[in-house]
C-alpha cells in the first residue's frame, strides 16, 4: 500500500497559505480609514450630509420614521418605529463602506469618503 508522507516543504507550504488567508481576512478592516460623508438612500431618493458637522435628522419612508443620529464623525439609527428594529442594533458607522440598512423602510445608510473607497487593488 503507498503511504505518502509530508515533507518539510509541504509544512512550509501549507503555513504559508494559511498565513496569506488570515492576513486577507484581517487587513481590510483595519485599513479602513475614517469617512467623511453619510449617504442615505430611501426608494424616492437620497442625500448626503457631512460626518463632521452633528445633526438629528428624521428619515420617513414606507410610514416608517427612522431617527439618525449623526455626531463624533459618525453615524447612527436613535430610532425606528420599523417591527424588527435591526437597524437600530446595528450600531455606529464610522468606516468608509460600513453600512446600515432598515429593510422594511427601504432606508439605506452608507459611508463613504476617506481613502477606503476601493475594495481591493490588484497589480
Amino acid at each position: 500500500m503507498f503511504r505518502a508522507r509530508l515533507t518539510r516543504c509541504d509544512i512550509v507550504a501549507s503555513v504559508a497559505v494559511l498565513l496569506a488567508a488570515i492576513l486577507m481576512l484581517l487587513l481590510p478592516p483595519l485599513i479602513r480609514t475614517d469617512a467623511e460623508i453619510l449617504v442615505i438612500t430611501t426608494p424616492e431618493g437620497s442625500a448626503e450630509y457631512a460626518l463632521s458637522q452633528p445633526c438629528s435628522l428624521t428619515v420617513i419612508s414606507r410610514g416608517i420614521t427612522l431617527t439618525v443620529v449623526i455626531e463624533d464623525g459618525g453615524a447612527y439609527v436613535l430610532h425606528s418605529d420599523c417591527p424588527d428594529g435591526v437597524c437600530r442594533l446595528s450600531g455606529r458607522i464610522r468606516k468608509s463602506g460600513e453600512t446600515i440598512v432598515c429593510a422594511p423602510a427601504g432606508i439605506r445608510l452608507l459611508v463613504k469618503g476617506g481613502d477606503a473607497d476601493v475594495d481591493f487593488v490588484a497589480g
